[in-house]
């Protein structure tokens, strides 16, 4: 049977652009969890916007259900094995300093503006649609195809394993449409490694800075005692270095503020870390606390681990990163979250874990409070050569599989691997304000996508 599955695609569009911009309209962010909020353990946001997929599909005659509302399902099909994909709908906190609303889903210049545009309910609405157009043609099919609906992939990955506790059943093949194209085969190990400890909060009384540990931090704060001298010293620093922020005196306090630039944690060369720039600034003014110390020691203006004694880079896998992703303090207790990511070759517990537990004075404790083992599969597997095949197929591109510093539910199980949709010559915005996807790009996605269920199905 031959079937143009761009002109199929290219009939949904409008449909398809329409529902994508509603479910982006859904502010999803994970505020809080709480596992006795029954039907909403990852908040009223990620529920609704759970709630939003699976009326879309009961509405279009799939097969539905709601995991206890940790995740969701959209099936067709009735043989026992099945195709899988499985996207997110939980996004990275907006932040701020965006040209267009960050939930309004405005399109500007062939592209959608929206946190989770690209990363990832774009993408997972893609899928979506991929489903409904092989249902709505009618094509047979021997294999059951399944898109499951995450809503904790940013934070913590809970609702992937509460999913799979009660699907334990492994898929026969599959994709995860939240990575890059051509395809990732392999993916960095990935940590949220924290140092916690007491400091001198007599004259540093506070610090904060960064929303989430997989983002850079664009903006970090303290709070020091009043000194118009390290007021204007701060001023001066920031002047000096070219770099937006603020020194002002605030409830008997001098708040000092510093603005870098997000980028994802995976990518923290990509972006400007401010908590870096906070440290520095501190240093530059004549702080020289055993914090400040530690930090510019081991930590400050670092995204390789050079400074802790951890880098080490693989020829296929890339750079060991380290991105300080959060800074907070509460009365004289410190946390410092580090998003740390490490390629092949690299024991965590053994070559990092154990190398920066050296580092830490008596009063600093280091923990991991998750863990995702490096990913590897095999290029020339006959999963990884079909999806290939179709890629070049519509793009004419014959570039290789890749390898990534970003995770991906590819991880969460077997014979699954992360396949588009960004596209490796265009810019990415994800984890950063002005997060977009372009139109045409999200078309040829789901051209791609469409063909390979089918493929992967028959």
């Amino acid at each position: 049977m031959s079937i143009d599955f761009k002109s199929l695609v290219l009939k949904y569009k409008d449909q398809f652009i329409k529902d994508t911009q509603e479910l982006l309209r859904i502010n999803s962010e994970l505020t809080t969890f709480d596992p006795n909020r029954v039907g909403a353990p990852f908040g009223e946001g990620n529920k609704k916007a759970l709630d939003f997929m699976l009326d879309l599909a009961k509405r279009d005659g799939f097969v539905t259900e709601n995991v206890d509302g940790y995740a969701g399902h959209i099936e067709f099909g009735t043989s026992k094995e099945y195709i899988a994909s499985i996207g997110h709908l939980d996004v990275v906190p907006a932040g701020t300093g965006w040209t267009y609303p960050p939930y309004a889903a405005e399109i500007h210049d062939n592209k959608i503006y929206a946190r989770g545009s690209e990363d990832d309910k774009g993408p997972t609405m893609a899928v979506y649609y991929a489903m409904k157009i092989l249902k709505e043609l009618g094509v047979e099919l021997n294999t059951r195809i399944k898109l499951i609906l995450g809503l904790d992939e940013e934070s913590g990955w809970r609702c992937m394993n509460h999913y799979f506790k009660k699907y334990p059943q492994v898929p026969k093949a599959g994709f995860i449409p939240d990575a890059d194209f051509p395809l990732i085969y392999a993916e960095k190990g990935i940590t949220t490694t924290i140092i916690r400890g007491s400091f001198d909060n007599s004259e540093i009384i506070k610090l904060e800075g960064g929303l989430k540990s997989n983002m850079v931090p664009e903006s970090a704060t303290a709070h020091v005692k009043p000194d118009l001298v390290k007021k204007q010293a701060f001023i001066d620093y920031l002047a000096k270095h070219n770099l937006k922020g603020s020194a002002k005196i605030e409830h008997d306090l001098l708040v000092l503020t510093v603005l870098g630039k997000s980028a994802h944690g995976s990518l923290p060369h990509d972006g400007v870390n401010a908590i870096h720039l906070l440290f520095n600034g501190l240093k530059a003014i004549g702080f020289n606390t055993e914090l400040v110390q530690f930090v510019d020691k081991y930590l400050a203006n670092d995204v390789l681990g050079n400074k802790l004694g951890i880098a080490y880079k693989d020829a296929e896998m890339g750079d060991l990163t380290v991105n300080w992703g959060v800074l907070n303090t509460t009365n004289n207790q410190f946390e410092i979250i580090l998003n740390l990511r490490y390629p092949n070759g690299v024991d965590y517990k053994k070559d990092v874990f154990e190398v920066i537990s050296k580092l830490l004075p008596k009063n600093y404790v280091l923990s991991v409070e998750h863990h995702q083992k490096l990913l590897y599969k095999d290029p020339n597997s006959e999963l990884i050569q079909t999806l290939m095949g179709i890629y070049k197929k519509h793009t004419g591109d014959s570039s290789k599989p890749i390898s990534i510093g970003g995770g991906t539910f590819a991880r969460a199980t077997d014979n699954v691997v992360a396949f588009g949709p960004h596209f490796s010559n265009k810019p990415t915005f994800i984890h950063q304000k002005d997060e977009f996807i372009d139109i045409d790009d999200l078309i040829t996605a789901t051209i791609i996508y469409t063909e390979s269920l089918y493929q992967l199905a028959k």
